[in-house]
C-alpha cells in the first residue's frame, strides 16, 4: 500500500476517461489504509464555468452514502436504551398508521433500516425541478402511510428512501431535536467534521462544489441541487453534503470500530461517538441474487464479498442488460460499500475492514453513467492488485452503459406513438384547465393557459 498514491496517478487517465464518457465535470477521491499516508486524488472542476479546480476539501452533495450515518445516530438511541432494534415502529410513532395491515404491526426499526418492509416507494413524484421538493414535513408520514405493500414483507430486497424518513422521526422522537442539529452534536462534531451539513450549505460557505446535469452529448449545464433536508424530507436519506477530507475521517471510525466491536470488544473506543457497529454493519437480508459469494444489505450498507458484483444501489446495473461484472479476482475478502445518486451527484465508497481501507469517490453531475460507481471499482481493482489479464474493462462497460442511457427518449417517444389512436383529435385545450390533487391531497398539478 506504500505506493497508493503512485498507483492512483497511474489511474488518472482512465479516471479521466472514465469521467469524459459520463460527462462527469469535477470528481473527489480519497483513499486511506492501515499505517499509511492519506492519498487525495482530485480532477477537473468543481465549477466548470469559473474553472476552480476540485480538492479533497470541497463539499458535493453525497446523497444516499447519508444513510450509514443515519444508522449510526439511531444505534445511539439503542445504545442507550431508549429503544431496541426489533422495536416496533407503531409503538414507538404513533402518527405511523400504515394502510397495509402488516406494516403497521410489524414493521421494526431493522425493517426499515435494511430495505425490507415491501413497502412501495414514491421518490419520482417527491423530487422536483429547480431542487424544489414536493413534500413538505407536515405530509411525510401521512405519505408514508399510504404506500402500499409492493413486495413480500421481510421476503425481498427493496431499496426505499422513505424507510428513512422513519428513522428521522425516531431520532426526532427520542432525541428531542431536530435531526440535523442531534446528528451534529452526536457525530458531526465528536468527529470533527467541520465541512458536513445536512442542510443546503450557506452562501458564505466556500469551496461547494456547483452541481451539473450532463446532456446527451456529454457537456453539461449548471443547476440547483435539491433542497433536501432545508424543510425536513430527505435530510436522513440523503441530505448530507461533504468533502473527502472530513468522509475519511468518519469511515476510518466506522471500519475500526467495526473491527474492534465484531472481535468481542465492546468499548473498543471510549472516545469514538459511533456505537453497535458490529450490529449496523453486519448482514439482514440477501440482495443481488443468485450470488456465489455474499452479497447483502446491512444498515445503510452493501457488503459483498469479492470476487462479485457491486453497484447494486447505483445506475449502472439498470443500463447493463447483460449484467454488471465481477470484479477483484484473487484472494477473497469482504468489502462494505454503498452508493448514492441525485440530480446533480453520484458517490461510491468502499470499505476494506481485513485491511483498514477506505475508498471515496464523490462527483458532481447526474451523468451518463454511474461514474462514480465505475471509478470506485476501477480503484477495487488496483488496491486489491488484481493481475492485468484479468481485469476488467471499465471503460467498454462505461461506454456501452452510456449507450444504453440515450435510448430512453427514443424509447418514450416510440411508446407515445404506440399509444396514439388514429383518427382522433385533442380536446380544446380549455378542458384541461384545472388543479388536479392525488387522492391524500398533498400533490397537485396545476393546468393553465398561458
Amino acid at each position: 500500500m506504500a505506493d497508493i498514491t503512485v498507483r492512483l496517478r497511474h489511474l488518472s487517465h482512465s479516471i479521466e476517461r472514465l469521467m469524459s464518457i459520463a460527462g462527469t465535470p469535477g470528481v473527489a477521491i480519497g483513499v486511506m489504509t492501515k499505517d499509511y499516508p492519506i492519498s487525495y486524488d482530485n480532477h477537473c472542476f468543481r465549477d466548470v464555468e469559473n474553472k476552480l479546480a476540485v480538492t479533497e476539501d470541497t463539499i458535493f452533495p453525497i446523497c444516499s452514502l447519508t444513510k450509514a450515518i443515519t444508522a449510526a445516530g439511531v444505534s445511539l438511541l439503542v445504545e442507550e436504551d431508549r429503544v431496541t432494534w426489533d422495536s416496533l415502529i407503531k409503538d414507538i410513532l404513533p402518527d405511523f398508521r400504515s394502510v397495509n395491515p402488516v406494516l403497521h404491526n410489524d414493521t421494526t426499526i431493522t425493517d426499515i433500516l435494511s430495505h425490507c418492509t415491501g413497502m412501495g416507494w414514491g421518490d419520482n413524484v417527491i423530487l422536483g425541478t429547480a431542487g424544489n421538493i414536493l413534500l413538505g414535513s407536515e405530509d411525510i408520514m401521512k405519505y408514508i402511510n399510504n404506500r402500499p405493500l409492493v413486495r413480500p414483507f421481510r421476503a425481498q430486497f427493496g431499496y426505499n428512501n422513505l424507510h428513512y424518513e422513519l428513522a428521522d422521526s425516531i431520532i426526532e422522537q427520542f432525541s428531542g431535536q431536530p435531526y440535523f442539529y442531534f446528528m451534529q452534536s452526536r457525530l458531526l462534531d465528536p468527529l470533527g467534521m467541520e465541512r458536513t451539513s445536512f442542510q443546503t450549505p450557506s452562501k458564505s460557505v466556500h469551496g461547494v462544489a456547483v452541481c451539473y446535469n450532463t446532456l446527451d452529448d456529454a457537456s453539461v449545464v449548471p443547476m440547483d441541487f435539491l433542497k433536501i433536508g432545508d424543510d425536513g424530507y430527505g435530510a436522513a436519506r440523503g441530505g448530507a453534503r461533504s468533502s473527502v477530507k472530513d468522509l475519511l475521517k468518519l469511515y476510518s471510525s466506522f471500519i475500526k470500530g467495526f473491527n474492534s466491536q465484531a472481535s468481542g470488544n465492546v468499548s473498543p473506543d471510549v472516545g469514538s461517538p459511533l456505537k453497535q457497529l458490529s450490529h449496523i454493519m453486519s448482514a439482514k437480508i440477501p440482495f443481488d441474487q443468485p450470488s456465489q459469494h455474499e452479497a447483502s444489505y446491512a444498515f445503510g450498507w452493501g457488503r459483498v464479498q469479492r470476487p462479485g458484483r457491486f453497484g447494486q444501489i447505483g445506475l449502472n446495473p439498470a443500463l447493463l442488460p447483460q449484467g454488471m461484472p465481477n470484479i477483484g479476482r484473487g484472494i477473497s475478502s469482504l468489502v462494505l460499500f454503498h452508493q448514492g445518486s441525485l440530480p446533480g451527484s453520484l458517490t461510491f465508497v468502499g470499505l476494506f475492514p481485513e485491511t483498514e481501507t477506505v475508498i471515496v469517490v464523490l462527483t458532481n453531475s447526474l451523468a451518463l453513467n454511474d461514474a462514480a460507481d465505475w471509478i470506485g471499482q476501477l480503484i477495487i481493482e488496483e488496491i486489491v492488485k488484481v493481475l492485468s489479464e484479468l481485469r476488467i474493462d471499465f471503460i467498454g462497460l462505461a461506454e456501452a452503459a452510456v449507450t444504453e442511457n440515450l435510448k430512453w427518449y427514443p424509447r418514450v417517444l416510440d411508446e407515445l406513438e404506440k399509444g396514439r389512436k388514429a383518427g382522433t383529435s385533442p380536446r380544446p385545450l380549455t378542458e384541461y384547465v384545472g388543479t388536479y390533487w392525488d387522492d391524500l391531497h398533498i400533490l397537485k398539478v396545476e393546468v393553465k393557459l398561458v
